[in-house]
């Protein structure tokens, strides 16, 4: 196993993302700690939301609120969304995520990247501009970037979406399409045992680079994909990076968890420093990273052997 990098506010940026940048292979996996810096809810905020929403409509009354206040997220708004259908009322969920825009936060730093991007997020603020320029003459002029492609119903999760950039696959659903939400326990349970949802992920982590952003590691549906599917190859084939922060007194606790995460998942920690700006130091690093990252399309080889895959599968 591979020693952790030293703790640092900018973390150097893995070889590995820049060539699969150039070899069209880089994907972003963002999670709910970057919608967060924009005071977007998370899951628990926003499955606390709900039943509050219910206790303003008279649907839940404070002793019940107390009752469920301790339950876990999914379990919350499973129970929310139990009580919203049988008294025939909207939660509308989609109302939370609204009203925000890029500005200049650590979206924009993303959407900068340009490559494909996959979010357990439900928000759309994720909208990468990929431009593909030939030379320098061209990369100093005005383009036009490539409209996003956004994919959020499971009966069109496809890998071969992985291969364009500008693609942003909403794993759990999105605001624009709320009856692919996934919300509920039975939903999730639902969803991640779906074989088009398993074979996404399978071909996500084995043909691409994949960088965790904002995707807290104890959140287990995605690694316990990793794990059942067998997707841990050797140590130094490093295919799998999560940009994660620490304290700097926690420092042995991130030395521990590099080489935990490493050997069982074969996710590579990239540890930042927490002390001063907290997770926001997250806008910081990407913000450095975007110059150094050049995202261009998959090689005709890689066509090509995609193609013969599709038509093999079939």
């Amino acid at each position: 196993m591979s020693k952790a990098a030293d703790l640092r506010e900018i973390p150097e940026l893995p070889a590995e993302i820049i060539q699969a940048g150039l070899n069209g292979e880089l994907v972003l996996f963002v999670g709910a700690g970057v919608s967060m810096l924009l005071e977007l809810p998370s899951w628990s905020d926003l499955a606390w939301k709900a039943l509050h929403a219910l206790r303003e409509k008279g649907l839940l009354n404070f002793s019940e609120l107390e009752q469920l206040k301790n339950l876990e997220p999914k379990k919350q708004l499973s129970i929310a969304k139990l009580i919203a259908e049988e008294n025939e009322h909207d939660l509308d969920l989609t109302g939370y995520f609204k009203e925000k825009v890029e500005g200049n936060s650590i979206y924009k730093s993303i959407n900068d990247i340009g490559c494909a991007c996959v979010t357990t997020n439900y928000d759309e603020l994720l909208a990468p501009r990929f431009q593909e320029a030939k030379d320098d003459l061209v990369k100093s002029m005005s383009i036009k970037p490539k409209k996003v492609i956004r994919i959020s119903d499971k009966s069109e999760f496809f890998a071969r979406h992985l291969d364009e950039p500008g693609t942003v696959v909403h794993l759990h659903g999105a605001i624009s399409r709320p009856e692919t939400m996934v919300v509920t326990t039975k939903e999730y349970l639902e969803h991640y045992d779906h074989e088009n949802v398993r074979h996404f992920l399978r071909e996500l982590f084995a043909k691409k680079i994949v960088l965790f952003v904002g995707y807290g590691l104890e959140e287990t549906e995605i690694l316990e994909h990793i794990l059942r599917n067998g997707a841990v190859e050797s140590t130094r084939d490093r295919r799998r990076f999560a940009l994660q922060g620490y304290f700097r007194s926690h420092e042995s606790l991130y030395d521990n968890l590099h080489q935990y995460y490493e050997k069982y998942f074969g996710v590579h920690l990239i540890g930042f420093i927490r002390d001063h700006k907290d997770y926001a130091q997250q806008e910081a690093i990407i913000r450095d990273w975007v110059p150094q990252i050049q995202v261009k399309k998959p090689t005709l080889d890689a066509d090509i052997a995609r193609m013969n895959e599709v038509l093999g599968r079939d």
